[in-house]
């Protein structure tokens, strides 16, 4: 049987490698490999189930032990997706199979996410007590002796508490994952967050916004180095009907 299943996933990879003859067969990096270069490099990175006609790509570049990457954005500007193509792809690349960049090359690493967390009512977990038992996973991930470190992506972190201990939470969960084993990625809502990365080094800050033209959001979907500059909930909020403080919909930071 389980020649059988080898068989069968080198099928389906050969398969999916012939319908897509212009992905890349990505670089595994195995010599010289230090804790400052463990990580990947990736040129044109798109997702492969997005269709060809809408993918947008972009470069990620995250190598280093303890170094993140923290993405902030306005709603629907692309953060759950970016950290769905870098997982997809890292997998793809490990299972053996090209992937959907002009450029990739990594060193082998564990992928733990964060990003799609449910409530369980047959467990009695609430959806943030969900979160945070995954999040203890991937901190015991970081800091296990285990030679292949973390790849970790976090998806809007402790989105299911208040914004107090939110902010606080974040901080913290941050800082330990500096001294750990880890690298990724996290995206957040909490601007405040981005100024961790001033004058440290292993923290980088990215972000996806949006532009407005004749009142309607416009998405490019493409990374920018640096904090969000904009948000639009308000706006969106008001382009479905729901009630907003007066003025503020079209006082939105988004930028035209």
């Amino acid at each position: 049987l389980d020649t059988i299943g080898t068989v069968d996933a080198a099928g389906a990879l050969a398969r999916y490698a012939y319908l897509n003859p212009d992905y890349l067969w990505p670089q595994l990096e195995t010599t010289n490999t230090t804790p400052d270069t463990q990580g990947l490099t990736a040129g044109s990175l798109g997702h492969p189930l997005i269709a060809r006609a809408h993918r947008v790509t972009n470069d990620l570049e995250l190598r280093g032990e303890g170094h993140l990457l923290l993405v902030t954005g306005s709603n629907m500007s692309g953060k759950s997706t970016f950290l769905r193509t870098v997982g997809i792809n890292l997998c793809l690349a490990q299972a053996g199979g090209p992937v959907c960049a002009s450029i990739f090359s990594w060193t082998w690493l564990r992928l733990y996410c964060c990003i799609r967390v449910t409530d369980a009512l047959d467990e009695g977990l609430s959806y943030f007590y969900a979160e945070v038992k995954r999040l203890k996973v991937i901190l015991e991930a970081v800091e296990s002796t285990n030679p292949h470190p973390v790849l970790f992506l976090i998806d809007e972190i402790y989105r299911g508490t208040n914004n107090r201990e939110r902010l606080a939470g974040s901080e913290a969960f941050v800082q330990a994952l500096q001294q750990s084993r880890g690298l990724g990625m996290i995206s957040t809502h909490d601007l405040e967050l981005t100024g961790l990365a001033s004058g440290n080094g292993r923290i980088r800050n990215a972000h996806f916004q949006e532009t407005v033209e004749a009142g309607t959001l416009h998405f490019d979907y493409r990374l920018r180095p640096g904090p969000c500059p904009t948000t639009n909930a308000l706006r969106i909020m008001a382009q479905e009907g729901l009630p907003v403080p007066p003025g503020h919909a079209t006082n939105s930071q988004a930028q035209t």
